[in-house]
């Protein structure tokens, strides 16, 4: 028995464990999903100049086209988790990859930024059905002793979505136009999807599942208000009415949405699933870590290019490196976690992603361009190291019929610590930026004032980082018995029943 479901995996999903070579089939055809759903997070954020250039608008009209994208995602991810659990994962995926291509493509035909950032809303409502059930899809036809290693090979393709995006979507603005960017979405798009619909099994009949429509409500306004507010909450001020205001219909929201889920047979979230403490320490530590790794990868653009007066592409080749070493170390991390477990790996994850950071705050405008790779290559061997293990952990730890709502939670906590990494990291830097500046405006030349001032805010910041990746390292510590101690009684009823 390995991780409360072994011998259980797709009695909640698509069907039986598929036999070899046919399951390898089906962690491609997700793989697409992930990478095209990754890649469009990435791949747009380098031509937004251009874009705001050609529709006359600036960086604050702009930004919407990446944050409407984001807000979409981030609100819908429970909801179209618990969605496959009723309804099916492959019909939640293929529905979900159909509008995602659609819209993506339509956005290069966009006349203006209000249509733009509509399509960019669609587009995001396909990826949050994409990424809700995929890692369910893959933990329903693998075992646990490959669930792993299947992690581990998807995670391959989040890795390339990430490295590939800035630099594709830089040669194809700079080779053709912005509007290909989008028109991309439509060959691969409609590759994948064939693909996916040849290659997916049907779903399993399911029987005593039912969808709660208020739950979903109440859950993705709380999360859209939260989300919203901490977008915004840099532009319009912490303190602002207007965020606080945003902050508190959100936790108002939330009690009520509490309350409804604890009254009713079949919730649209379990709030049960906390109880088993490999979830809830799981979650929390992703949480954690995706915080502390945004921070860090939000923060080094500025480092390099407004610190060190680096291009753009030196920039990004410099960058670059944190995924692909994640690309290379998932994989085998996936599989080993099969053979020895996931609490080592995911906690010595964590470990090595406070490590990178740590020595990230030991940059200074002399450090060189090796000096800042060998960092980052640390904390992109500790992520690679924590991600496939810990999503194991995750979607092992819960009873079958919950195995959508496992693989939603996911979803939501990695985009929700994507958000709040960028809004902590921002919130240090004005807070603490103003100061160092006039601090070392009296004894150096304004330009070098200004440089050796963003270095020292920058620095803060990755201590923040660091601290806060020890904090997942410690809950990671206590996420419960290893595999093969649990109680098979769990496996097959959902936590809160």
């Amino acid at each position: 028995m390995s991780e409360r479901r072994e011998g259980t995996e797709a009695s909640g999903g698509t069907g039986s464990p598929e036999k070899a070579p046919r399951r390898w089939l089906v962690l491609s055809a997700v793989s697409v999903g992930t990478f095209m759903a990754t890649l469009n997070t990435s791949i747009v954020n380098v031509s937004l100049p251009t874009i705001g250039e050609e529709f006359g608008v600036g960086v604050s009209g702009v930004e919407w086209i990446v944050i409407s994208y984001l807000l979409a995602t981030g609100t819908l991810l429970l909801t179209f988790g618990r969605l496959g659990d009723v309804a099916g994962y492959r019909k939640t995926y293929v529905l979900g990859f159909a509008l995602f291509t659609l819209a993506g493509t339509a956005s290069g035909l966009a006349g203006g930024l209000v249509s733009l950032t509509a399509l960019r809303v669609l587009q995001g409502i396909g990826a949050a059905a994409v990424q809700a059930v995929g890692p369910a899809i893959i933990s329903s036809t693998f075992g646990a002793k490959e669930r792993g290693k299947a992690l581990g090979v998807n995670a391959i393709s989040v890795s390339v979505g990430l490295a590939l995006g800035p630099t594709l979507g830089g040669v194809i603005a700079e080779v053709a136009s912005w509007r290909w960017i989008f028109f991309i979405n439509l060959p691969i798009g409609l590759a994948g999807l064939l693909w996916v619909l040849r290659v997916l099994p049907n779903d399993a009949r399911r029987s005593g599942q039912s969808f709660d429509p208020l739950g979903a409500v109440l859950a993705g306004a709380a999360l859209f208000l939260f989300l919203f507010a901490v977008v915004e909450g840099a532009r319009w001020g912490w303190s602002s009415p207007t965020i606080l205001i945003l902050f508190a219909a959100s936790l108002v929201l939330g009690a009520v949405f509490v309350l409804v889920e604890l009254r009713i047979a079949q919730p649209m979230f379990d709030l049960g699933l906390f109880r088993i403490r490999a979830f809830a320490a799981g979650n929390f530590s992703l949480l954690a870590a995706f915080v502390a790794l945004l921070s860090a990868t939000f923060l080094m653009p500025f480092f390099l290019q407004s610190a060190q007066g680096l291009s753009v592409l030196k920039a990004g080749l410099l960058i670059t490196p944190l995924s692909l070493t994640a690309l290379v170390v998932a994989p085998f991390s996936g599989a080993l976690s099969d053979r020895i477990g996931t609490r080592a790996l995911s906690t010595a994850g964590l470990g090595f992603i406070a490590l990178g950071l740590f020595t990230l705050t030991g940059i200074d405008l002399d450090t060189s361009a090796p000096g800042v790779v060998w960092r980052l290559v640390i904390v992109g061997f500790g992520l690679g190291l924590f991600g496939s293990p810990n999503q194991s952990a995750i979607l092992g730890s819960v009873p079958a019929p919950r195995l959508g709502t496992a693989s939603g939670t996911i979803a939501q906590m990695r985009i929700t610590g994507q958000v709040l990494g960028v809004a902590a990291s921002g919130a240090i830097l004005s807070a603490t930026l103003p100061d160092y500046t006039r601090d070392l405006a009296a004894r150096l030349p304004e330009a070098a004032a200004r440089s050796e001032a963003l270095v020292l805010s920058i620095q803060d910041a990755l201590y923040f980082s660091a601290a806060l990746a020890l904090l997942g390292m410690l809950a990671s510590l206590f996420r419960g018995r290893p595999a093969g101690k649990t109680d098979p009684s769990r496996q097959t009823e959902p936590a809160g029943q």
